[in-house]
């Protein structure tokens, strides 16, 4: 192996190991220095070029598989997620929608927003690879559920950096956008990636969305970034599948 592999490793900071690793794999994707498809050594020679563990070059290649980034093919090896092929429906980056309230007043409906749930804590591994940040840094978590005309339709979950987006109470995002909310500081989100996939309404979704257990949902996965190119939010998203759907506007590629 050479030393394009080579990634430096603090041992003094607080960021665990394999997080250090999985962020800088992850820049180094998104930047296109390791192209789509292409193929990482063996957890055994990745370990040892780093001098670590190969449970620990495991727990960072299972987060960045987790984000959609790398494919590990049983028998084969692990590939940086390749361009979708003919037929195949694909995993793109999307430029940033409009935010769920804006979309709602498009559409003639009042939006609205219920706190759920809401709380500041320790950001969780994967929270920690998609905001860059530290496992001692505080983010705030909050849980809310989305409304038009007062019928619910979506069930959002959204993480913020703590220190980047200042004092935060429940009281702040109730009833009101929360990209209004980080525009107002300065931070509002210009570029995102969004990750979507079906699913089913489980009991507690069900409830909260006033659908049938086993109704077909659109599961979202989203990382926002400010115009500055720092992350600014972490957000998942259950939408009810017959009330709500994704529009995108694509271009073509200039290459082809």
């Amino acid at each position: 192996m050479t030393d394009h592999w080579s990634l430096p490793i603090d041992a003094e900071s607080a960021t665990p190991v394999y997080v250090q690793v999985a962020q800088q794999l992850q820049r180094r994707i998104e930047s296109g220095e390791l192209r789509r498809g292409s193929a990482l050594p063996a957890e055994r020679d990745f370990a040892a070029q780093l001098g670590i563990s190969r449970v620990t070059v495991r727990q960072a290649l299972a987060l960045l598989e987790k984000q959609g980034l790398l494919l590990r093919k049983h028998g084969s090896g692990t590939f940086v997620t390749p361009p979708a092929r003919p037929g195949e429906m694909p995993s793109r980056p999307l430029g940033l929608l409009s935010s769920f309230s804006e979309d709602v007043r498009s559409r003639g409906q009042r939006p609205g927003a219920r706190v759920l749930a809401f709380e500041r804590g320790r950001p969780t591994a994967h929270e920690a690879l998609s905001l860059a940040l530290s496992p001692t840094e505080s983010v705030y978590r909050v849980r809310r559920l989305r409304t038009a005309n007062d019928e619910p339709l979506a069930i959002e979950e959204s993480t913020l950096p703590a220190t980047m987006v200042g004092v935060l109470t429940a009281a702040d995002v109730t009833d009101t956008s929360l990209y209004a909310l980080l525009r107002r500081r300065n931070l509002e989100p210009s570029r995102g990636i969004r990750h979507l996939r079906a699913v089913n309404a489980d009991l507690t979704l069900a409830a909260q969305l006033n659908v049938p257990v086993g109704a077909a949902l659109l599961a979202t996965e989203r990382v926002s970034w400010t115009a500055e190119g720092l992350p600014i939010e972490y957000a998942r998203a259950q939408y009810r599948g017959d009330r709500f759907d994704f529009v995108m506007e694509l271009h073509g590629d200039n290459d082809t």
